[in-house]
């Protein structure tokens, strides 16, 4: 138990929160003087406005303090900036409603509703910009965090190192040492170290959860990969059997409900994106049937929903012989069977445009799973366990794999964000997952291996693709 009682954390969360309180009656302040001007009320009449949002002012302290705790936004602890980007999102939107419901309760009429229509975009402006300012903070406030990896060998912790080192300073980690599982001292002492632990997907299970159970103890931080059953227990519901506490595991897949407002969301997007990108692949489509004659669009069998095969439209992006002398691999960097336009058009993501008319007949959806092709869906389907779940719905334009990741991620980690994104469908994820697109495209690494490692990978020989199971190195199989 740490015996002091403020920390210089707990001081910095205490000044958030008052600085946010502060911030978000600047922003109905401010939402006054745009609509009424300096007088902050209609001068027209006897009213007195200001004094109506004076009297919900506690109110909508109180609901902003509650919320900020709700959303952790206190919690500046490895956040980036998209999670500052959503939980901004999150928090003037709910305390919008918050105000209005408020101020129809306490029947205060003169609080205009124009008022509360500002505000919502100007907290957005403020209260990000006081997060943004207190992430800035946060970072020069403490040093960077050590990370220690654990693993069965060095091999097996290199490879993930080299996964994650992009992300290391981000997070504001410096990478420390490895040390083997076997190494039970060695692991203890990390644990009781102010370091993060990093649990490779090789660790047996008994050994990651003494890990876990023992940097409870310590209150060491965590990171583990979580394996495919995992996910499945994200967010699931508690329930009682008599005294025995049992997590119900749910059948994957949207409800009828959650496939309705899907479709419908689907469908006007589809024609909105449809009808503004069109000059566009008027232009592209010339484009590249100039460049060597060949068809505009690129037609291919993928699999969608319960595995139902269909045709995916898109724009070529490779030469017309592309697969002759290679066969069906995966795109990667320095990709020779790409042309000049489709690299312009891979980067910018306007390749992808044409699948809103699958979108439209059904086909698809606008976020969903990645679309596969039957080939590669069948070594898949035998090389990692629960692949299958992922054709629970249909598959997508974008999907949280692809804005996490890059465009070659491997499919085990692919599948667990498309397992967690079934998971936890919202149609608030997938408006998220839409925003998060657009930052997609302007990010340059889509790969994160070349064109002849995939070929290696997924053609020379089957057996390479066995090397890994759900994420585990082939030795451990041995």
């Amino acid at each position: 138990m740490n015996n002091k009682r403020l920390t210089i954390p707990h001081l910095f969360k205490i000044a958030f929160i008052l600085g946010l309180v502060l911030v978000v009656q600047l922003a109905y302040i401010t939402s006054f003087y745009i609509y009424f001007g300096p007088a902050l009320r209609n001068v027209t009449t006897e009213v007195d406005n200001f004094a109506a949002y004076t009297f919900l002012a506690p109110v909508i302290s109180l609901a902003s303090v509650i919320l900020a705790d709700f959303l952790q936004m206190p919690r500046f602890f490895r956040k980036k900036n998209i999670d500052v980007v959503s939980q901004t999102l999150y928090f003037s939107f709910i305390l919008t409603l918050i105000t209005l419901s408020a101020k129809d309760l306490t029947e205060q009429r003169a609080f205009s509703r124009g008022v509360i229509l500002i505000s919502f975009v100007i907290l957005i402006i403020y209260v990000f910009a006081w997060e943004m300012i207190c992430k800035i903070i946060s970072h020069k406030l403490y040093e960077n965090g050590e990370l220690v990896i654990i693993g069965s060998n060095k091999a097996t912790m290199n490879n993930v190192l080299d996964k994650i080192n992009p992300s290391l300073k981000d997070l504001d980690l410096d990478m420390s040492k490895f040390i083997r599982y076997s190494d039970k001292s060695a692991v203890r002492a990390a644990i009781r170290s102010n370091a993060e632990i990093f649990v490779c997907p090789d660790v047996p299970e008994d050994v990651k959860s003494d890990i876990i159970l023992s940097s409870a103890k310590y209150k060491t931080v965590v990171y583990i990969v979580p394996q495919f059953y995992e996910i499945s227990l994200y967010q699931s519901r508690i329930i009682n059997f008599n005294d025995l506490m049992v997590m119900l595991i749910d059948r994957m897949g949207l409800t009828f409900e959650q496939r309705i407002v899907k479709r419908l969301l689907d469908i006007v997007i589809s024609l909105v994106a449809l009808i503004l990108s069109s000059p566009f692949l008027v232009i592209f489509a010339i484009i590249i049937k100039a460049t060597d004659g060949g068809p505009v669009f690129y037609r291919q069998q993928r699999l969608t929903i319960n595995n139902k095969p269909y045709k995916i439209f898109k724009l070529r992006t490779m030469r017309q012989d592309a697969e002759d002398n290679t066969g069906a691999v995966i795109s990667g960097k320095d990709d020779p069977r790409v042309t000049p336009i489709g690299r312009f058009l891979r980067k910018s993501k306007f390749d992808e445009v044409p699948q809103f008319i699958n979108v439209l007949r059904g086909e698809m959806s606008v976020v969903g799973p990645r679309s596969e092709r039957p080939e590669f869906v069948e070594n898949f389907e035998k090389e990692i366990p629960g692949y299958s779940q992922r054709f629970a719905v249909k598959a997508g334009i974008t999907g949280l794999a692809q804005v996490a990741g890059n465009y070659d991620t491997t499919p085990q980690d692919k599948l667990r964000y498309d397992l967690l994104y079934i998971k936890n469908y919202s149609v608030l994820q997938d408006i998220k997952i839409m925003a998060l697109t657009i930052r997609a495209i302007f990010t340059p690494n889509l790969y994160n291996q070349s064109f002849e490692d995939n070929k290696q990978t997924y053609v020379s020989s089957s057996a390479a693709a066995e090397h890994e199971k759900d994420g585990i190195p082939s030795e451990l199989f041995d």
